[in-house]
């Protein structure tokens, strides 16, 4: 609030309160408070070097003097008599402006706090319950005092009770009446900044449940299981951890999965004896010796097409030096040179796990050999935990396995954790940029972000090609820094990876596989999901035009 209005607070109704003489007050108020006045019903406040409380009934401003009255009412018949006060014959706990003096003080004190040089403040007492001619003749109340004859007419004798309760207004310094409005607190809509939700997203994430370790205890028991479940479902989280258990148990482990940013990550993070880390191409040009950076600058797509069924029959170990575990992840991504390769590093008797999920499948000549359907052990993973229920729901709508469900999404679409971005084609960069400093200045880290083309590098227009966004830096999923800057990459190279937020965008330079694409990109978010395209494309997605 930059400037209270004049008005009384709550403008429908009094606060909650059991008195009636308080309520009796208020529609007196509500119906003859002074043009330009202000008024608060019920203003508690609280010191903050001494932690000291108090409140009072009602506090009345005036801006143009400057001048602050604190009403204190007192229900029932009230009198005095032989110097005490009385409420319906029984002595009143406190004299009448007692409880207003305290918080005179400490108003004051916390105009004090806040760097704001209070107006003057006066005290008067109401007893909308007791009628008289004569005001009290005790001197602090002389002229102060409201009775239930002066309700009807509040309006006209408000002034003259300021100006006997503050003869001499006093220059003030700062914003007072906001002061005030801000003490009384008018609207308070709970907000969690996105930054430290993600963190709470991530903590109860990640801690495996019940369900997951009943998994891994079924993979354990058998040498031969192809584990199938959906993006987030926890394939990768199971693979690497099956992986940490084997090794613990001095086996020489294998984990190859096929994105080179994903087996960079697993071997930044499980730093473990025994378990090697690898994409299946990469590690077969190891295996033969080849300097795989330069590869990976100057190699033609055959070169790496061909690269795993050379290593398996030119690059393999001695028979001792083989791997006793084999665990496979993006298994549905591996072509039929890959799967030789992955037989030929299991020693004889040894075991074979395999992740995969064909939703996720992006070159339609490869899945899993029919030997393994017809033989291996069986796992299917269902429960997702990796996206918020609308993010899955719309990932889970781009595989074809459900429709909106228009209560999920929305609920995301309030929380703020979906976001549609429509903008011209020129403005796309521009407004990714804008969207990383909205996040960033949410409380997000770089490392919390990442953006993601549906579109393949090779395309010139897409953002993949920018070192910077909204003055930025990014680099790829494959990036040395990668772990610690924010991503910008395509979605099959950021395949099998994970971000707090994600902001998808190219959508309009898609020509093929439109869905696997999206339902790969949307699958990455672990909280938020922003998607940046021109306002065309969201409107030809049926989903994404729900949502819009």
């Amino acid at each position: 609030m930059s400037q209270a209005r004049a008005d009384l607070w709550p403008r429908g109704d009094p606060r909650h309160t059991k008195s009636e003489a308080e309520k009796k007050v208020y529609d007196a108020l509500k119906t003859s408070l002074p043009d330009g006045w202000y008024a608060w019903h019920s203003l508690k406040i609280r010191t903050k070097t001494k932690g000291e409380f108090s409140e009072a009934d009602f506090v009345i401003a005036d801006p143009n003097r400057p001048s602050i009255l604190v009403v204190e009412v007192k229900g029932g018949h009230v009198e005095q008599k032989d110097g005490l006060w009385l409420q319906n014959c029984m002595p009143l706990k406190a004299p009448p402006l007692d409880q207003a003096f305290s918080f005179q003080r400490r108003l004051i004190e916390c105009f004090r706090e806040n760097r704001v040089k209070s107006p003057t403040i006066g005290l008067a007492a109401c007893f909308p319950d007791t009628f008289f001619s004569q005001q009290p003749t005790q001197d602090d109340l002389r002229g102060l005092v409201i009775g239930g004859q002066h309700l009807h007419y509040l309006g006209e004798i408000l002034d003259d009770i300021m100006r006997c309760a503050v003869p001499e207004p006093r220059p003030v310094k700062g914003p007072w009446i906001r002061s005030l409005h801000e003490f009384w607190g008018e609207t308070w809509v709970p907000k969690l900044r996105l930054g430290n939700k993600i963190r709470l997203d991530q903590d109860h994430r990640i801690q495996l449940d019940n369900e997951q370790l009943q998994r891994l205890d079924e993979i354990e028991e058998n040498d031969r299981v192809l584990i199938r479940g959906a993006a987030g479902t926890g394939k990768t989280l199971l693979a690497r951890e099956t992986a940490i258990r084997q090794s613990a148990k001095g086996r020489k482990v294998l984990l190859l999965c096929f994105t080179d940013a994903l087996s960079h990550w697993l071997s930044k993070e499980t730093i473990h004896p025994n378990v090697t880390f690898a994409s299946v191409r990469q590690f077969a040009a190891k295996l033969l010796g080849e300097n795989t950076e330069e590869q990976s600058r100057v190699a033609s797509s055959e070169y790496w097409n061909s690269i795993s069924l050379r290593a398996a029959i030119d690059g393999l170990p001695a028979e001792d030096e083989l791997w006793d575990s084999v665990i496979v992840d993006e298994g549905q991504d591996f072509s039929e040179e890959d799967w030789e390769l992955v037989f030929e590093c299991l020693r004889k008797n040894g075991r074979l796990w395999i992740f995969a999920d064909e939703d996720q499948a992006f070159w339609k000549d490869r899945r899993i050999p029919e030997s393994i359907e017809g033989s291996f052990f069986r796992i299917r993973l269902n429960k997702p935990y990796r996206c918020p229920p609308g993010i899955q729901n719309l990932s889970d709508c781009y595989a074809g396995r459900c429709q909106i469900d228009p209560q999920l999404v929305s609920a995301c679409l309030q929380a703020d954790m979906i976001r549609l971005i429509p903008c011209p084609e020129q403005r796309i960069a521009k407004q990714v940029g804008n969207e990383i400093n909205r996040l960033l200045g949410e409380g997000l880290k770089p490392f919390d972000i990442a953006v993601i083309s549906v579109r393949g590098r090779s395309a010139e227009e897409n953002i993949c090609h920018e070192r910077e966004l909204g003055g930025q830096r990014v680099v790829p999923a494959t990036d040395q820094e990668a772990d610690s800057q924010i991503i910008c990459d395509t979605f099959l190279r950021f395949k099998g990876l994970e971000r707090p937020a994600v902001i998808v965008t190219d959508l309009r330079l898609v020509s093929d596989l439109y869905e696997t694409r999206m339902h790969i990109a949307v699958s990455r978010a672990t909280s938020f999901l922003r998607i940046v395209a021109v306002g065309d494309e969201i409107r030809k997605d049926q989903r994404l035009s729900w949502v819009f």
